[in-house]
């Protein structure tokens, strides 16, 4: 044996009296503290009361706070209390919080603070304690006047009460039956139908400071100075004081757990009563900051609804107890590490712990073996019990082994030296396989070493885990996914198998002979030749698995960075329900277990190690669970544009309990709304999910999440019912919770909208149309004037074309010749002709237009004038179409002439011969007639080249004025007159034949006899000879 060895002996028994006096009984539970950093009014709790919404209440010297489970909301002077001191909290039956605030009384109910005042001469005293009767009344107990009690809306002393004697009243207790226990600084009273009696505590008027009643009946009562007193239902009094293990006769606080146990505060810490052990007394433990309490400074104690245990802190804000189902060992408790690696048996049922850094110890702290024994490292990885009863290690320097709690040296050749030695395990014939960074090393019984290094067909690297299955097969956890050796080959199994993740880091058979694999990236289960993945959680520590273990129940635990979880294997494959997932709200001390450090024990208790010690999970302790059900929940809020909005005069009211709107008509321009809601868990508030939708908008639920708002933006005009529901750690779903709400539609789609836009559109469409009417009036009215004008100029100027001074000067030389040759008859008859020509042209000239008789009329007066001056020099013929109804044409006075006079004399007259001057009237295309004006003189080409100054100019002139009158009857809209020429006429062989000018007239009906005074012959009339 080496000297190291051989010195423990003699230094345990050296240690073994400090041992001994070592808490090692003591073990840390956990609590959950909310400080002023939590939300908490103020750190000093004096009472505690949960309402009929769930809500837990908390009165502090700083004000009272309302929490839900992960917010507070907090109520002080500012919010109505008249002091900030919160002495008493009752949560009544109906709705209504009540609040001993210093001497005040004060009711909460509909989100609004009121003081109902007490009488007089409670003035200067405080409120202390208050309870409420079977029958609704309201007892007060004041430091100052007793007890008063509240009926209905009158407050008066509690008949009986001995006010003489007993005015300082410190706690109320309210029983079923009517009776009513007031706890004095001088005693105990018992008050029903307006009488009171003392109950005698051990010698004498002692100071009450608490009071509790069991569901048995039996009265619990706290003193100041004298410890706690048990009332039983049986007749008995019990005591308990300093002296048989109450940590303080000082009992500020009592609470009566779901368990039956008497839970005392003092100044010192907590003590729990459990009389269901077998001795007279029960048992009593101790909670102080060695045991995990955070701090012993106990005032006041509370059970919700939810059977959680909540205490009061004279400065260290509130604590929630976890419950004793986890209970965490650290070397506070006598372990060597924080950090325990592995746990493992021994033949005397003795737990060994394997830590990092800090060797190997005995569980109850009765040994420790380290390097300074010869242990080859203090960081050990994992354990094993040999068949034989020898105790194997892994440690980062190789394999030790341990025989009676004493290291046996092993032959370096025979110790992996040098290697990190991760897993361990001995097969039926008696082999030690080793799995190490470096591949998988076998140890013969005898001793030899046969290596299976890591690389191509190798076991892989870093080998954390090794399970035989029932063909004497290996499994092996490696870095390079799951490898399975018969003894000579290995077949691997990753990603491509389906296997979530290749870095694997544990594994397990379960029941039914399934492999689990728990990987970095999910936990695995090979179901045939591939692997399904199932995802414990959506973050990424809850599916770092470290550790997996088989309960004795069948079921399967994981240990992740996130925490533990639990599940029945078949529901895990089946997807039928999420698993049980516990964190530190549950009791563990740290969310990140160690890999592979895991066992159960011969009690079944479940033993892990984490990040914080080394973790205890007692099936037995797990709290009475009622029937599952959904948490309380609550829709507490709505907000528009994420901001805290007052609803006054956009709604019909608001709720007297959550404030919220009723009857909301939003306006649409305050169309982006956010719900606030919330679940009351207060146990397990993380573990709370919500869904929700907005009936109107989203067709269906929205997917489960944690977020306790739901907000939506550019609503539309119509109807809308929000939804929200909440499930716990059941996953029940609550009923949903519903508020309907109405986006009104902007104004420009509002009916009174529609028809203000139809008729403003219709009045400037009308305006618009009107004014362009005008204006187009105008401009037509100006127009018609400038062409009327034109009109008046043309026709002018066709009147002096027609009356020129040549024609005129002409006709008066013809008639003087006549006169000079004595032919009276000639004579005379050029002068009427020229006289009824003059006269026509002048009646003419007073209208636009004329009948197409009167023209013919008129140009037959010229012609005749003409025909008597050239009397030689051409005829003419006038031929008129018996279908042509001349009084009905309308033609502008005085338009045939030029062009007759065009004909005569630049086409007739420079020929030397006489010539022929043909009018016909005739149908022309339907509804118009036809004018032409033709004659056989030299043409027109001839007649322009040889035309030159002179009278010709005024036939030209003539011809331009009757073309110009022409176009503007037209662009007036009086006559549609198209002419067109003049133009030359050919014969056969090209020859000049003459000229011919076509006018084509409107015709009203087109038909009918020709006007008086033409003759009418269906065979020309020709004039002249």
């Amino acid at each position: 044996m080496s000297d190291a060895v051989a010195w423990w002996p003699r230094v345990a028994v050296l240690l073994l009296p400090l041992l001994l006096a070592l808490p090692l009984t003591a073990q840390q539970h956990a609590f959950t503290q909310y400080t002023t950093q939590d939300g908490l009014a103020q750190s000093q709790v004096r009472c505690m009361a949960q309402d009929s919404a769930g809500y837990l209440w908390f009165g502090t010297l700083g004000g009272a706070s309302r929490f839900d489970g992960q917010d507070f909301t907090n109520y002080a002077l500012q919010e109505g209390l008249p002091d900030a001191q919160v002495n008493a909290l009752l949560c009544a039956v109906d709705g209504t919080v009540w609040l001993g605030a210093g001497g005040s009384l004060v009711e909460y109910r509909g989100r609004r603070m009121r003081n109902v005042p007490l009488p007089e001469y409670t003035k200067g005293g405080r409120v202390l304690a208050l309870a409420q009767g079977s029958d609704g009344a309201l007892y007060i107990a004041t430091d100052v006047a007793g007890v008063l009690v509240r009926r209905g809306t009158d407050i008066k002393a509690l008949e009986g009460f001995p006010t003489d004697t007993a005015q300082n009243a410190r706690a109320l207790l309210a029983a079923p039956d009517g009776r009513l226990f007031i706890g004095l600084r001088n005693g105990l009273l018992e008050w029903k139908d307006g009488h009171c009696k003392a109950l005698p505590l051990g010698g004498g008027a002692l100071s009450v400071s608490a009071l509790a009643r069991s569901t048995k009946g039996d009265l619990w009562v706290g003193t100041n100075g004298y410890g706690l007193y048990g009332l039983l239902v049986d007749g008995r009094t019990i005591e308990y004081d300093e002296d048989n293990g109450l940590l303080n006769n000082n009992v500020r606080s009592l609470v009566v757990d779901a368990h039956g146990r008497i839970w005392a505060g003092t100044k010192f810490g907590l003590n729990i009563v459990d009389l269901s052990s077998a001795t007279e007394l029960g048992r009593i433990r101790a909670f102080t900051v060695h045991q995990g309490l955070p701090n012993d400074n106990i005032w006041c104690g509370f059970q919700d609804l939810e059977g959680n245990l909540w205490f009061g802190t004279d400065g260290a804000g509130a604590l929630r107890y976890a419950g004793d189902r986890f209970v965490t060992l650290t070397v506070k408790d006598g372990l060597c590490s924080d950090l325990v690696m592995d746990i493992t048996p021994d033949a005397q049922g003795d737990l060994w712990l394997s830590t990092y850094g800090n060797g190997v110890c005995r569980m109850d702290g009765m040994a420790m073996v380290t390097t300074l024994d010869g242990l080859p490292n203090n960081t050990v990885w994992c354990g094993l019990q040999a068949k034989n009863g020898d105790l194997w290690f892994g440690t980062s320097d190789g394999i030790c082994r341990m025989v009676n709690g004493q290291v046996v040296p092993l032959d370096s050749t025979r110790s992996l030296s040098g290697s990190r030695v991760l897993a361990l395990h001995e097969d039926p014939q008696g082999r030690l396989w080793c799995g190490t960074r470096d591949g998988l090393v076998m140890r013969a019984p005898e001793g030899s070493m046969h290596w299976y290094p890591a690389g191509p067909g190798g076991p892989g690297r870093s080998i954390r885990a090794i399970v035989p299955d029932k063909q004497g097969r290996l499994w092996l956890a490696t870095d390079e996914g799951v490898q399975v050796f018969n003894g000579s080959s290995v077949t691997r199994y990753g990603t491509q198998e389906g296997l979530s993740d290749n870095t694997v880091f544990c594994l397990l058979f379960d029941g039914a002979g399934r492999l689990w694999a728990g990987t970095s990236n999910g936990l695995n289960c090979l179901v045939g030749q591939h692997f399904t993945t199932i995802r414990l959680g959506q973050d990424f520590g809850s599916n770092y698995i470290d550790l997996l273990a088989l309960g004795k129940d069948g079921r399967l635990w994981a240990g992740t960075n996130n925490g533990l979880f639990r599940a029945l294997p078949d529901s895990l494959l089946n997807g039928t329900g999420p698993p049980d997932h516990f964190t530190m709200s549950d009791g563990l001390r740290s969310l990140e277990c160690n890999l592979n450090a895991v066992h159960e024990d011969g009690h079944g208790r479940l033993l892990v190690g984490t990040a914080a010690g080394l973790l205890r999970y007692d099936r037995a302790r797990e709290p009475l669970l009622g029937t599952p059900k959904a948490p309380t929940l609550h829709l507490n809020g709505l907000r528009s544009f994420l901001q805290v909005t007052d609803w006054k005069g956009q709604c019909d009211s608001l709720g007297s309990g959550d404030g919220l709107p009723v009857g909301l008509n939003l306006v649409y321009r305050r169309n982006h709304v956010t719900f606030d809601y919330t679940a009351i868990s207060l146990a397990d508030p993380d573990k709370v999910r919500y869904r929700y939708r907005l009936v109107g908008s989203d067709a269906d639920w929205l997917p489960p999440t944690d977020a306790r708002f739901a907000s939506y933006s550019n609503l539309t005009q119509g109807e809308y019912t929000f939804e929200v529901m909440a499930a716990g750690r059941d996953g029940i779903w609550s009923t949903p919770q519903r508020f309907t709400f109405v986006v009104q539609p902007p104004f420009w789609l509002r009916w009174w909208f529609f028809l203000s836009s139809i008729l403003v559109v219709t009045g400037v469409t009308y305006t618009v149309m009107r004014y362009r009417s005008k204006q187009r009036e105008r401009r037509e009215k100006t127009r018609q004037l400038m062409l009327r004008s034109r009109m008046l100029q043309l026709e002018q100027q066709a009147l002096n074309a027609n009356m020129n001074r040549h024609f005129i000067f002409n006709a008066l030389n013809s008639i003087q010749y006549y006169i000079n040759r004595q032919d009276r008859t000639a004579a005379n008859r050029y002068l009427t002709s020229f006289a009824k020509l003059i006269r026509r042209n002048l009646d003419a000239s007073q209208s636009d237009t004329t009948s197409l008789a009167e023209e013919l009329e008129r140009l037959e007066l010229y012609l005749v004038l003409e025909h008597m001056r050239f009397k030689d020099k051409f005829r003419y013929h006038v031929e008129v179409d018996p279908a042509v109804d001349l009084r009905s044409i309308e033609i502008p006075a005085m338009m045939l002439q030029p062009y007759v006079e065009n004909s005569i004399w630049h086409g007739i007259l420079p020929t030397g011969r006489p010539g022929v001057v043909t009018i016909h009237v005739g149908q022309g295309a339907p509804g118009r007639v036809k004018v032409s004006v033709s004659d056989d003189g030299i043409g027109v080409d001839q007649s322009r080249s040889g035309k030159g100054d002179g009278e010709g100019d005024h036939i030209s002139r003539g011809i331009e004025i009757t073309k110009g009158r022409a176009d503007v009857l037209r662009r007036l809209d009086l006559s549609d007159i198209r002419i067109t020429g003049p133009e030359q006429l050919h014969g056969a062989g090209g020859e000049v034949l003459g000229t011919r000018v076509v006018i084509e007239l409107p015709s009203k009906n087109g038909t009918g006899s020709s006007g008086p005074g033409l003759r009418n012959e269906h065979k020309p009339l020709i004039f002249g000879s």
